[in-house]
């Protein structure tokens, strides 16, 4: 009977130890598969799940802080401003107030010169200007073509580099020619509908204040740098004779070309088309965003051999960028058709142009999408407050550490017109990137950039 009861006390004590190490496999087993049928698996779902529901919260939270920052604007009528704020991580409207209302967008015009110019001529673009000579040298004389080859480059402000490689030749005279090939032929001036003051013609880089004051001012350097010149149609470049390079592009381009093949350089410079963005929206400059505004043409002219509309390659990046945000998440369509936006300058210095904050933000949303593009707007072109070099026009508005390393934008005034607007991006507190626009119309600047530095605290607290 004893020997019975040890088994059986046993055989418990088996079944004991089976269901201690069998009940917590169990309960694994069974919670995995519960997790399974509830949709939370470990394949990223629940990750998603719970991301989702962040930037669920996330939206509701700063969509909150718009409606209360639209509630009191800062002594503005809440009908002069036109804003619109998108997520970048998930494409989804934040906020909009009249976003689709067509607006001057005073100088974040020039962000559409730059997008523009970053797409069409790319990243890598550089202004070129170089000396080349088509003949021979016999001690300090030149007998033959000299050949200047000069973009519309706005950071050379003067002729001398050009003459000084000349002497560095040992040359000081030249029997035959100097032919300047140049970009731009005319003057750089404001639109017809923008004030002329905003672009003073005695503060214009050299190349851009037309083909006659070019030459004059090489006459006068080669004068004052001991060279002569002396032309001689005998030992120029034939192909060159007689011909206007104005009036028959295609002849004279044709003929430079012919020299340029027989010729060697003596003298380079390049500038990267970054080093002329960084001022032009750091600094809001209206001769650089004219300048570039026009470089777009100019460089498709003088590979077609003919001159386009004025502006022509910037109204035509319009259609691709619709095109390429027709299906971006949460993309807004602008609702207006092309020809509703009025494009007169690549400044902004025209109180007729007309752009919506949708478009602002499409564009921004565009450059965003492009990893070259971003990288250079948010690290080197566009105005941050608080860096001592980016600072730009964004100098004495939002101080605080607040915003530092978190804004980047560009600013656009007309006081004339009672106009202030500001887009770019925005880093929140949780690492989130937004991107904004807003044009105050009708509204004393002052106040307007109030409540522009209020817009900008609520998107990065």
């Amino acid at each position: 009977m004893a020997k019975k009861k040890r088994r059986r006390l046993k055989k418990s004590v088996r079944w004991g130890c089976w269901l201690v190490l069998a009940i917590p496999l169990l309960l694994y087993v069974g919670t995995g598969w519960l997790v399974q049928r509830c949709g939370i698996r470990h394949d990223g779902q629940a990750v998603t799940d719970t991301v989702a529901v962040a930037d669920t919260a996330a939206l509701g939270e700063m969509q909150a802080r718009m409606e209360q920052l639209m509630r009191s604007p800062q002594n503005l009528d809440a009908t002069t401003i036109a804003l619109a704020v998108y997520d970048l991580q998930t494409g989804r409207a934040v906020y909009r107030r009249n976003a689709d209302r067509l607006a001057t967008p005073a100088s974040c015009m020039k962000l559409l010169t730059a997008v523009t110019a970053m797409e069409y001529l790319g990243i890598g673009h550089q202004f070129v200007s170089r000396v080349l000579l088509n003949g021979e040298q016999a001690g300090g004389t030149f007998y033959g073509t000299v050949l200047l080859q000069l973009d519309d480059d706005p950071m050379l402000e003067s002729l001398q580099p050009v003459v000084d490689a000349l002497r560095r030749q040992g040359i000081s005279r030249i029997e035959g020619d100097v032919v300047l090939d140049l970009l731009r032929n005319d003057t750089l001036r404001a639109h017809a509908t923008a004030a002329t003051w905003d672009i003073p013609y005695n503060k214009l880089p050299i190349l851009l204040k037309g083909r006659e004051r070019i030459g004059q001012e090489l006459r006068t350097l080669l004068r004052l740098s001991n060279i002569t010149l002396h032309r001689n149609p005998l030992l120029a470049e034939p192909a060159l004779q007689g011909i206007d390079p104005v009036s028959e592009p295609v002849a004279f381009r044709l003929g430079v070309n012919r020299l340029e093949a027989h010729a060697r350089p003596v003298w380079i410079q390049q500038t990267p088309l970054p080093d002329v963005l960084a001022p032009m929206l750091i600094h809001s400059s209206n001769i650089k965003a004219d300048e570039l505004y026009f470089h777009i043409d100019h460089v498709y002219d003088r590979i077609a051999g003919v001159n386009q509309t004025e502006g022509q390659r910037v109204r035509d990046f319009l259609p691709m960028l619709f095109e390429a945000m027709a299906d971006a998440p949460g993309f807004a369509p602008p609702g207006l058709a092309e020809a509703a936006y009025v494009i007169n300058d690549g400044s902004g210095l025209s109180p007729d142009n007309r752009l919506t904050t949708d478009f602002l933000v499409a564009l921004l949303r565009y450059a965003w999408a492009d990893e070259e593009m971003r990288r250079l707007l948010i690290d080197k072109a566009l105005a941050t407050p608080g860096h001592p070099e980016r600072h730009g026009s964004l100098l004495g508005r939002m101080t605080a550490p607040l915003y530092r390393n978190k804004i980047f934008v560009k600013t656009g005034t007309l006081t004339t017109r009672g106009l202030s607007s500001l887009a770019g991006y925005a880093q929140g507190a949780d690492g989130r990137w937004y991107v904004f626009a807003v044009i105050n119309e009708d509204s004393p600047v002052a106040e307007s950039r109030i409540f522009q530095d209020r817009l900008c605290r609520e998107l990065v607290r």
